[in-house]
């Protein structure tokens, strides 16, 4: 495995630099990857006096290098490999991402670990969010470690909010092989979706819907999506039995925010990691819709992203792993 740290070398960040060397630590533990740490240097981004460089130094990146390789030493991880600084002319988040992604593509990344600030209103108006721009950009996974990250000790438990459908099934195997890498069991997290009850004209009496042929109420067509959610979670979770992973399941029906039942559900079910798709549909909206955006915001452990542009790559990521069931 390979991975890529993004890291924000000379920003005053130290407390979130440290929660992800500590992740970093477990992530090379469990799989033994080869960790490179980066750093997207702009071009005219580093003017030091000139009484401290030497005449004879032009090259930015060299220096911006020797400086990595300095911030580097706070944080003792004698297994990352040489520093890297990739200059670029980009003046947005957007731009810098792309160059990024291309370069996890080009060194055949496995993924790529960012730390999020978690800013929010006006300041991150301002200031924007690379970590957002690089889920919209990344043709490989992106792990985010936010803010509010209090869960640096491994990984034990990966939530995975799924509609259990295809889309979901191709992403499912990729959790399930990351379940066996690091010894983790897995809880799936499924939302009823709420009837659409404000298009009906609904007054004192019972009112029924024709519901995939049958005539039901509101609440027996609630019942009835739990009962079949519930069915096709138990085939998944015999599905990670038979790939020797142990999985459990919530379905809820409570119809409140996506987003606040998955960062409640974190220290519910003790979770170390989030596993989200950016598929259509009522659990993942567009990639960065309210649900992701606020979870990775906000949650108190890593947040691990399936870009679109990952999922939409031809090539076939899961032949080596069984068929579904």
């Amino acid at each position: 495995m390979r991975i890529i740290w993004a890291m924000d070398a000379f920003e005053d960040n130290k407390e979130l630099n440290q929660k992800m060397a500590d992740i970093l630590t477990h992530l090379f533990e469990s799989t033994r990857a080869e960790i490179e740490p980066l750093y997207l240097l702009r071009e005219n981004e580093i003017v030091l006096p000139t009484y401290e460089v030497p005449t004879w130094v032009t090259d930015h990146s060299r220096t911006a290098e020797s400086l990595f390789r300095e911030v580097l030493e706070d944080y003792n991880l004698p297994f990352l490999q040489e520093p890297h600084v990739i200059p670029h002319a980009s003046q947005s988040h957007a731009g810098a991402a792309e160059v990024l992604s291309d370069y996890a593509v080009r060194t055949k990344a496995d993924m790529i670990v960012v730390g999020s600030h978690g800013r929010q209103g006006f300041q991150r108006f301002i200031l924007g969010s690379f970590a957002e721009s690089l889920l919209l950009q990344s043709e490989v996974p992106v792990y985010v470690i936010g803010a509010h990250c209090t869960h640096t000790d491994g990984v034990k438990n990966i939530m995975f909010p799924t509609e259990f459908g295809e889309h979901s099934k191709d992403n499912y195997r990729h959790v399930l092989e990351m379940a066996k890498q690091f010894g983790a069991e897995i809880t799936l997290f499924h939302c009823i979706a709420r009837p659409i009850e404000s298009l009906f004209d609904l007054d004192t009496r019972p009112k029924v819907y024709n519901y995939k042929g049958k005539m039901l109420t509101l609440d027996q067509i609630v019942e009835h999506q739990i009962e079949h959610q519930t069915q096709r979670a138990h085939h998944w979770i015999e599905w990670a039995e038979r790939e020797g992973v142990r999985a459990n399941f919530q379905v809820d029906s409570s119809f409140e925010g996506i987003d606040k039942l998955i960062l409640n559900a974190i220290d519910r079910h003790n979770v170390d990691l989030i596993v989200m798709e950016a598929q259509s549909g009522p659990m993942s909206a567009a990639l960065l819709g309210s649900y992701t955006r606020n979870v990775v915001r906000a949650a108190h452990c890593p947040v691990y992203v399936l870009t679109r542009h990952f999922y939409d790559r031809q090539e076939d990521r899961f032949a080596d792993i069984s068929p579904a069931p």
